[in-house]
């Protein structure tokens, strides 16, 4: 049955308004048509309101990896013309370069080059360019083969060289000191300068000649003619990708590279920007749209008239993110296409406050459309989890006189101003009717400066160790209630146990599974739970009636079981001690009662904090009278020392850590002893030479007795 028919009536007006909630798990009513000229704001698999994904994948054009959003190596990178990759190392200032048999980039013989400022690499044909800022600023040029330097490019005056690219056989390097693009031919001579190229930090000729260049700071790139006029201003990577082609590697926003395609690996072989291996992919950036919106609605009260009184959004906004919400109200049911035609001025802006909380200011109506507009900045979003909305207003001035509701202006401005100390009001009514969950194991606040749990275990008299993690406590303190009826007993004092081990639905029968098909696989039974606990009264071998027979398993009553120091019998002058504290009759009794024995994993109890934790738990169950004795158990069994099945015997196989493989100069190779055969073919056997080795002082002949 239920649940719901024992729960009182929901309250109506005038007590309190009425609400509606809507999110992932209450479903998000959205129209069908989107809005006008802006993308559609659509629930994640979490059931969360964000901005849908950037289409480019996030990445934009001036992007600070100089990668210009993936479509080409980060302008300290390059391919030559034989198809090895070189990097400059700019936090070391070398060169370095891809060796393919190892798939991982080393330094160059010639990497330490005096680099100070390195800021661009430009290969071309047999030549390779490096730039750095210096001061003073140089052009390096080098023979990737030869692994030499053949020359050193300066023009004449100061300068700070930033980028560089290739003109066939000239070199265009951009000067961010004069705003000036430098051209040096082949043979090294300088070849002028031309102004008004800006500060460029990147220069990548495109498929039409033109020069894409990239102004630090900036997240779009100039498109600019050969004589330094801009063209255009592109913003995103799919208006450059019809301009430039596709990266040679796969380029990560933060400036990693996948080289494994140079080394012919099978899977991803990244290294960061200076070249060093990375031992995890780096991290994908999640790219959004920059805007988005939705309309909810019809959200129907029921109620002719109605005057909706407030909106509270569960909602995070990360900087540089923003959401603007909008209503509108009708008593009649609009179409969606109706909605979005409507015009601005039929909306009314609901100021969210710093909680995300507002009073709705539209019209009466019976039904009211909420839009939804979220902004970003291209790399977050903000986030809604749910909408609380609360109608027909209804405010604390129905407790005033009938005067401040006489006039409809000073009735409004009244319920405005009253609904803030409504809202703390209510606030504290939803406190008091929430107080349920603090009696609850599973939802009881445990944190340090509130340990509510903690409170709860004192009023069945539960002392919780605070140093046990958070779950472990509330596991014990919700088994523990239902052991109250029998602490200080056997059974209370197993399941204790059972519970500190988590093994307390060990023997519980499974559920089984639905059946789909006309025959379900049988389920097996639960594994019995230990014993753990083992009263020492239980050991006497006693002849009892009814309840034994004469043998090695039953003992009649006589001196032959007590076994005292008698006179003139097995008591020895000088040896032997005569005990007259208790009665020697009643000696085999006190032996074996009030005392037991608690076995428990030896893992378990490994560290000496472990050991006090189960000890103090074990104070509070076990009788003061009751001499209780910890038993770690190992994994093994020998006959004498471990070996009391259900109790001190574990039937197992060894862990890995403790593999019983021989190993010369530690073991003796015996009937007991296998060699394994080669890796990955267990069947096979051990060949000398390849899989097996013996070295002195080992030998196979059988006349040696080890």
């Amino acid at each position: 049955m239920s649940i719901a028919a024992f729960l009182p009536p929901p309250p109506r007006p005038p007590h309190d308004p009425l609400w509606m909630i809507l999110g992932g798990r209450q479903g998000w009513p959205m129209i069908d048509a989107p809005v006008a000229g802006q993308p559609t704001i659509m629930p994640d698999t979490c059931g969360l309101l964000r901005l849908p994904p950037d289409p480019s994948g996030g990445r934009v054009p001036g992007e600070p990896s100089g990668a210009l959003g993936g479509l080409a190596l980060p302008g300290h990178m390059a391919l030559d013309a034989f198809g090895t990759l070189w990097v400059i190392d700019r936090t070391r200032r070398v060169l370095r370069w891809l060796d393919r048999c190892r798939c991982q980039m080393v330094d160059a013989p010639c990497g330490g080059l005096g680099l100070i400022d390195p800021r661009a690499l430009v290969a071309y044909r047999d030549r390779l360019y490096v730039v750095d800022a210096g001061p003073p600023g140089r052009v390096l040029v080098l023979d990737p083969r030869a692994l030499s330097l053949r020359a050193i490019w300066q023009p004449t005056g100061d300068w700070t060289p930033t980028a560089a690219l290739t003109d066939g056989d000239v070199l265009l390097v951009a000067d961010a000191a004069n705003g000036t693009l430098h051209r040096f031919l082949a043979w090294g001579g300088h070849d002028g300068a031309q102004t008004g190229w800006g500060t460029a930090s990147r220069l990548v000729r495109s498929a039409c000649g033109q020069i894409v260049t990239v102004v630090p700071g900036r997240m779009d790139v100039d498109l600019r003619d050969t004589t330094g006029r801009i063209v255009d201003t592109i913003a995103t990577v799919d208006d450059l990708r019809h301009l430039l082609p596709d990266a040679p590697l796969p380029v990560a926003p933060d400036g990693s590279v996948d080289i494994g395609p140079l080394c012919d690996s099978e899977t991803p072989v990244w290294i960061d920007a200076d070249g060093a291996r990375r031992s995890t992919p780096p991290p994908a950036l999640p790219g959004y749209v920059t805007q988005a919106s939705s309309v909810l609605g019809p959200l129907d009260s029921t109620i002719a008239g109605c005057v909706w009184h407030r909106v509270v959004l569960d909602a995070s906004c990360p900087p540089g993110t923003a959401i603007r919400a909008e209503t509108t109200t009708a008593e009649a049911r609009l179409t969606d296409a109706m909605i979005t035609e409507l015009p601005a001025s039929a909306w009314t802006s609901v100021p969210l406050g710093k909680g995300g909380e507002a009073l709705i200011q539209s019209q009466p109506g019976q039904r009211m459309w909420l839009r939804l507009s979220l902004q970003g900045d291209g790399h977050t979003t903000p986030e809604i989890r749910r909408i609380h909305i609360e109608y027909p207003r209804i405010t604390l001035r129905r407790y005033l006189p009938a005067a401040f509701g006489a006039d409809p202006v000073s009735a409004d401005f009244a319920d405005r101003l009253l609904g803030v100390f409504d809202r703390g009001l209510r606030d504290i009514e939803g406190r008091i009717d929430d107080q349920a969950h603090l009696y609850d194991p599973r939802s009881t606040p445990a944190t340090p400066d509130r340990d509510m749990l903690g409170w709860l275990a004192g009023w069945i008299g539960i002392a919780l160790d605070r140093t046990l993690p958070e779950a472990r406590r509330r596991r014990l303190l919700q088994g523990a209630s239902r052991l109250l009826s029998c602490k200080g007993t056997g059974a209370g004092l197993r399941g204790a146990l059972l519970l500190w081990r988590g093994w307390e639905r060990l023997g519980q029968e499974p559920v089984p599974p639905a059946c789909c098909a006309p025959a379900c696989t049988p389920h097996s039974p639960p594994p019995p739970l230990p014993t753990l606990v083992l009263e020492h009264w239980r050991l006497r071998r006693w002849l009892q009636l009814g309840h034994g027979r004469l043998g090695d398993a039953a003992r009649l009553w006589g001196a032959g079981l007590i076994r005292g120091s008698q006179l003139d019998g097995n008591a020895r002058l000088d040896a032997t001690r005569l005990d007259t504290a208790r009665d020697p009759l009643r000696e085999p009794f006190h032996r074996s009662a009030h005392r037991l024995s608690l076995f428990v994993p030896a893992h378990a109890v490994a560290q000496p904090t472990d050991r006090a934790r189960l000890t103090r738990m074990l104070r509070t169950q076990v009788p003061a009278h009751v001499e209780a004795t910890l038993v770690p158990v190992h994994p093994r069994m020998r006959i004498g020392i471990q070996a009391a099945l259900g109790f001190d015997s574990v039937v197992g196989c060894w862990p890995a850590a403790h593999s019983h493989a021989v190993r010369l100069g530690q073991g003796q190779l015996g009937r007991a002893s296998v060699l394994s055969g080669a890796a990955g073919h267990p069947g096979l056997p051990p060949r000398l030479g390849r899989d097996s080795h013996l070295t002195a002082p080992s030998s196979l002949d059988p006349r040696e007795v080890p």
